[in-house]
């Protein structure tokens, strides 16, 4: 019994002796030497519209971060090209580049962070430089006949001459470059609408990648182009006005749990001078060197003073109160709606933003716009919760300009996400935060 075991041992450690001197180069595939690939991810995107009335402080501006082997090292160039499409008729342009940004503004994310990849700066594709790269889109690329052209179908026309309309869509694909000349892309939109257009050669991005809320890297992006002014003034919806929390609660849970088991202690004002005590009065601001839709407060948060910044964005089309009761109903006839359908009313963005007060001594808290959809409570809530329906985004009036006493808008927010804007619950129980602001 004793050889059987020596002979078994034996046998062992002369496989594990061939295993370690394996002639490497027979592997069907180079496991030690393998080169991955890389991606863009998206931290932010600071607003999605153009203003029509302001294009000269419009654009497209995001904080990326580079993700590869070398913890964001090996990023070299992000190249930006972009398409017109129509509102009117829903044509597009051929695709154009726009300018390339070097690597320099991406720098180690400071403490306390998880990130372990560089991080960009605020990086601004401008309108104006988007428009003068469309305006040399001076000749229709398919022609009027689209002879040899498949599918045989004129979908696309010249950049038109008077420049972009309201409705608009702006649409920006960008390319990164390593430092060893590789390239990561996806397909421009000319590739299902007139592929002999398209981009099929460079295109190698996936789905899983694009798609998924982790990598969160879609390497194309629209805005619209947006009236956000028509009857405003570049000062609208500045200067004093009053905070107040109006609710507080969790979108991830039922009614029925909210009544039962929401934690007394998340119950609270996250916003204000005091936790019995939500109102405080913050000033608004234009932007310095922002672009035209963003306004910039400080408020007290958690109990320390923090800089906000929302957006004045997109139209709401025909919201109507007819049907509407509860918080919903208080909120719109609070705006001045009383019934008819309207086409004033504009709804408020959060970008995302590091409040910097930390929870713990490796996180800190962020703030970003809530998802689409709603909450329905009933009367029997706790306090601070919804007694109604309450929207998930923040509105705003078009047709006033925010400066006359007593008129009010409104802020969502959703609060203790992580630094990439995911509503995990950063560091205890992610809430959604409805503020009213009423100017004094």
């Amino acid at each position: 019994m004793n050889y059987k075991k020596y002979i078994a041992a034996g046998v062992l450690l002369m496989g594990v002796i061939v295993m370690a001197c394996r002639d490497e180069s027979l592997y069907p595939l180079p496991y030690d030497d393998r080169t991955s690939g890389a991606y863009l991810r998206i931290i932010k995107i600071t607003s999605n519209v153009w203003d029509f009335n302001n294009l000269a402080n419009s654009g497209f501006e995001g904080v990326y971060e580079s993700v590869d082997e070398n913890d964001g090292a090996d990023l070299e160039t992000i190249e930006f090209y972009v398409t017109h499409r129509s509102g009117a008729t829903g044509f597009i342009t051929d695709e154009v580049f726009v300018k390339s940004v070097d690597a320099s503004s991406f720098v180690p994310v400071p403490e306390p962070t998880y990130s372990v990849y560089l991080r960009s700066a605020p990086i601004r594709v401008t309108a104006a430089e988007t428009i003068a790269a469309l305006t040399t889109l001076a000749t229709d690329p398919d022609g009027t006949t689209c002879t040899g052209i498949f599918p045989d179908v004129c979908t696309m026309v010249a950049f038109p001459v008077g420049g972009v309309a309201v409705g608009d869509q702006i649409i920006y694909r960008w390319k990164t470059i390593l430092k060893d000349g590789r390239t990561f892309t996806v397909s421009n939109p000319q590739s299902t609408v007139t592929p002999a257009f398209g981009n099929p050669n460079e295109a190698n991005m996936t789905p899983n990648v694009t798609g998924g809320q982790f990598y969160n890297a879609p390497f194309f992006y629209t805005q619209l182009v947006r009236n956000q002014t028509t009857t405003l003034n570049p000062a609208a919806y500045t200067g004093n006005y009053r905070m107040d929390q109006v609710a507080i609660w969790s979108p991830n849970h039922s009614v029925d749990l909210h009544n039962r088991a929401f934690p007394t202690n998340l119950n609270e004002f996250l916003f204000g001078t005091s936790a019995t005590d939500s109102t405080q009065t913050v000033t608004l601001t234009t932007v310095s060197g922002g672009l035209s839709t963003e306004r910039e407060l400080s408020c007290l948060y958690r109990g320390q003073t923090i800089t906000m910044r929302i957006n004045l964005e997109e139209r709401v089309l025909g919201l109507t109160t007819a049907g509407l009761s509860g918080a919903s109903l208080t909120t719109l006839t609070g705006l001045g709606f009383t019934g008819a359908t309207n086409t004033n009313l504009g709804t408020v963005f959060v970008p995302l933003v590091n409040s910097t007060v930390q929870c713990t001594s490796e996180r800190e808290l962020f703030l970003v716009t809530p998802l689409g959809g709603s909450f329905g409570g009933v009367p029997t809530l706790p306090w601070g919760l919804p007694r109604s329906t309450f929207p998930n985004r923040g509105y705003y009036r078009l047709d006033q300009d925010g400066l006359t006493l007593g008129q009010v808008f409104s802020i969502a927010v959703d609060d203790d996400v992580d630094e990439y804007g995911r509503r995990n619950g950063y560091c205890s129980w992610y809430r959604r935060v409805y503020l009213r602001m009423t100017k004094i």
